[in-house]
């Protein structure tokens, strides 16, 4: 399902990235799938944002006191009901709004009605004093125009909202301020239209090159997952006998050596059952190539049917030849395993034949099976000598007639070892 959706989103992302190569001004907005995904991926870090710069520009707007008190002795009362018992209070809400709320739009719009409560504060506390002051609420909606587009970085439509609003509020308020000459309102008004826009700009930069930034990286991650996938792929692919569906060669090769080490860590036996069709050559010329392709899959069925537990392994190590591994198995409890396998076989290991088929001979699909057990943590033990016993058993097992369980001589169980009976339970 994962890659399904990768595959489904990489085009897309791809037409977004060169959107965005292209195109100096391009629309901060996806399409509905990757902007849904961008949402996603970058809500915890887009609310951290907000929480911690929207904490630390409320608590620089509060410092502010200072200014007031400096700049209006007369008025500080009413400048600590503004900043501290009307701003601080909605800016600590909007915070726990971030905080705690995920819905986007609720996100911004809180924030957005904590900055233009203070700045509309600004308004409020700078009106009809002198001249000096009417200069610095100048001053100081430029600072909030700053904090709030630049530095909070409000999403481009909530901050173009919130500073219209500003920006209409500020020319009501010039209009009617009497300490202020025209020359100076023009020029302040002049001043003011060009942190609007610049602020503006700034914050469009900065989103863009945020969402940029995520579709490159967010196409690498895409990339480097797919290519893992492949990778992983390959491996099975490499790694599967494409007839059976079983391990092949090269995976036996390397799940012997970690099985190996696995008994010798826990101290336990390890048999090996190595498995033969029997007169599999008779079927091929008798039957056909497809038939004896047939048999060797329902074979490797009855084999995954015969083992017992995860640990358990077979794979196809040669044409007819397949080979199961027994880990903290002994050897009266391999042959029980390996008499299964027989027996499932000499029931169910012959295919239907096809209806026009001429019977030329009555073959009957039968397996011959030779057993092996050694102690990996004994000194000395060697796994090609565990393959090698069995697969002489197996060959025994064809000299004595076929279809049948042979089993090599069993070496004593080291000294000081302890043998688990968890075999018996599994068998």
């Amino acid at each position: 399902m994962e890659n399904q959706t990768q595959a489904d989103i990489t085009p897309l992302l791809n037409e977004e990235i060169r959107r965005f190569e292209t195109g100096h001004v391009a629309w901060l907005h996806f399409t509905p799938e990757v902007e849904k995904r961008y949402l996603r991926d970058t809500a915890a870090s887009r609310a951290s944002t907000l929480l911690t710069h929207g904490l630390f520009a409320g608590i620089v707007y509060d410092f502010f006191l200072l200014s007031d008190y400096f700049m209006a002795p007369d008025h500080i009362l009413r400048a600590v009901l503004v900043r501290l018992l009307i701003f601080t209070p909605i800016m600590l809400l909007a915070a726990a709004i971030v905080r705690y709320q995920s819905n986007v739009a609720l996100r911004e719009l809180s924030v957005a009605f904590a900055c233009l409560t203070g700045a509309l504060g600004i308004l409020y506390l700078h009106h009809e004093i002198n001249t000096t002051v009417s200069i610095e609420a100048q001053l100081g909606l430029i600072l909030m125009l700053l904090g709030m587009n630049c530095l909070i970085r409000l999403e481009l439509v909530y901050a173009t909202a919130t500073t219209f609003v500003l920006a209409v509020a500020d020319v009501l308020w010039l209009k009617n301020d009497g300490f202020l000459p025209l020359t100076h309102k023009l020029v302040l008004g002049g001043m003011m239209a060009w942190s609007v826009l610049l602020t503006l700009a700034a914050n469009y930069a900065i989103a863009r090159d945020r969402r940029f930034s995520y579709l490159l990286q967010l196409h690498g991650r895409l990339q480097r997952g797919m290519l893992a996938d492949a990778n992983a792929e390959l491996v099975a692919l490499s790694s599967t006998d494409r007839l059976t569906g079983l391990p092949n060669r090269l995976a036996y090769d390397s799940r012997l050596g970690h099985i190996w080490k696995m008994t010798q860590e826990s101290r336990t036996p390890l048999s090996a059952v190595m498995v033969d069709v029997d007169h599999f050559k008779l079927v091929n010329d008798t039957y056909g190539h497809p038939y004896g392709d047939r048999v060797l899959q329902r074979v490797a069925s009855l084999l995954q049917q015969a083992l017992r537990e995860e640990d358990d392994f077979v794979a196809r190590i040669g044409g007819e030849e397949f080979l199961v591994l027994l880990p903290h198995t002994d050897s009266a409890f391999a042959i029980k395993v390996a008499e299964r396998i027989r027996t499932l076989v000499q029931v169910a290991g012959s295919p239907a034949l096809q209806r026009d088929t001429t019977l030329h001979h009555e073959v009957w699909t039968t397996v011959s099976c030779g057993v092996a057990t050694l102690w990996p943590a004994h000194p000395g033990s060697d796994p090609a000598q565990l393959i090698a016993d069995a697969d002489a058993a197996m060959y025994r097992a064809k000299q004595e007639g076929r279809n049948r369980v042979c089993s090599a001589p069993v070496p004593p169980s080291p000294s000081r070892l302890t043998i688990f009976p968890g075999g018996a339970q599994r068998a």
